[in-house]
């Protein structure tokens, strides 16, 4: 355990979607991204974009360290 690599998920391209818990609740749920974010350059037309936090890292989606959600 001295080895472990802690990271989280990057909150410039993450996800979100939502689960229903054992209990009936419906909760969040964050999902790591791909590296990518979208960004609309005129009305109506998206391009994808590197992610300004992780995207032009080894490990797209992720950043080190424990980052708690935003």
């Amino acid at each position: 355990m001295a080895n472990e690599v802690v990271r989280t998920v990057c909150h410039g391209c993450c996800q979100l979607t939502q689960y229903r818990a054992e209990d009936g609740t419906v909760r969040p749920m964050i999902l790591p991204g791909t590296g990518v974010v979208f960004a609309e350059k005129a009305p109506g037309v998206m391009v994808e974009l590197p992610c300004p936090v992780c995207g032009e890292s080894d490990d797209p989606g992720w950043v080190p360290g424990l980052v708690p959600p935003a």
